[in-house]
């Protein structure tokens, strides 16, 4: 199909969407024949593209179908040549001969139709393994091994956010950097709110005190101290974070909870649930137990 012709398919469907989804209005106004017409126009020289490619096709198919039979009688006229001309030639080792050659022909004509699929796959396997075998310039595990990082004193952690003159572009788009000397302070229990529109930074600011990436330039500092000599698995276990999509495991609301803290009390769970604003919901559903226990965020 040319592109001409998905370019009118696709003009066709859009309009059959639209007419479908307003039907009150374009009924009100007595537009359906018009609409009909419409479409029927969009189509017509995708059906004459169309005939026009099923008529190569067919002769296409026609002539393979041809050269495939007409090769198989020329080999069983070969067969009956050599049988009627060449002495003491068993004709069950001719007819052998032939099958094998038929249906290895066959065979290797369906194996290669997978080639395509096959170099598909190859390709996407080498991606895959590159991803995997590729060193991670941020590795939590590594930083929980090294005795040089410091661990997060819960008792003494205060939470003070700062950036300061943090240059940052991400590693898939070197040639534009997001964040341009940013300078910001964030203190204790300071409510703050990142506002702008889409691709200004907001997501990454977030991205990078949770240390996703390193910045290019500048420092980001969490409680005075660069989180770059922090242990990466205690530094995240005293940040909570909530994303646009949160992503919810296939289990109860109790195990989706316990599982940044899978030593929570139950006192820790109904706070969790409070501090979210989801204790409306758990009580509506009626989950939470008679004694106010999470027991009931099982189901």
């Amino acid at each position: 199909m040319t592109n001409s012709a998905g370019d009118l398919i696709k003009e066709a469907n859009l309009l059959a969407g639209d007419a479908i989804i307003n039907f009150k209005t374009v009924q009100s106004f007595g537009h359906e024949d018009k609409i009909a017409a419409k479409y029927s126009e969009l189509l017509k020289p995708v059906f004459a593209t169309a005939l026009a490619g099923n008529v190569k096709t067919g002769l296409a198919f026609g002539l393979s179908q041809l050269t495939m039979f007409c090769s198989i009688a020329l080999m069983f006229w070969g067969g009956g040549y050599f049988l009627s001309t060449v002495p003491d030639l068993n004709a069950g080792d001719v007819f052998a001969a032939l099958f094998a050659i038929m249906f290895g022909a066959t065979a290797m004509g369906e194996a290669a139709a997978y080639g395509p699929d096959i170099g598909k796959a190859t390709a996407a396997a080498e991606n895959i393994f590159k991803i995997i075998d590729f060193p991670s310039t941020i590795d939590a595990e590594a930083t929980s091994r090294d005795v040089t990082k410091l661990k997060v004193n819960r008792e003494t952690f205060r939470g003070k956010v700062e950036f300061r003159d943090v240059w940052f572009r991400y590693p898939s788009r070197k040639e534009d950097f997001v964040l341009r000397g940013l300078n910001l302070c964030i203190n204790p229990k300071e409510s703050v709110a990142l506002v702008g529109e889409s691709g200004c930074g907001k997501s990454t600011f977030v991205n990078l005190v949770m240390r996703f990436y390193d910045v290019d330039a500048g420092e980001v500092l969490i409680d005075d101290i660069d989180i770059r000599d922090y242990d990466l698995h205690s530094l995240r276990t005293v940040i909570s974070m909530v994303m646009q999509e949160p992503i919810i495991f296939n289990y109860s609301i109790l195990e989706n909870m316990l599982y940044g803290a899978p030593t929570a009390t139950n006192d820790d769970i109904i706070k969790a649930a409070e501090l979210s604003n989801c204790m409306e919901f758990i009580n509506n559903k009626g989950l939470m137990s008679a004694d106010n226990s999470p027991a009931g965020l099982l189901a």
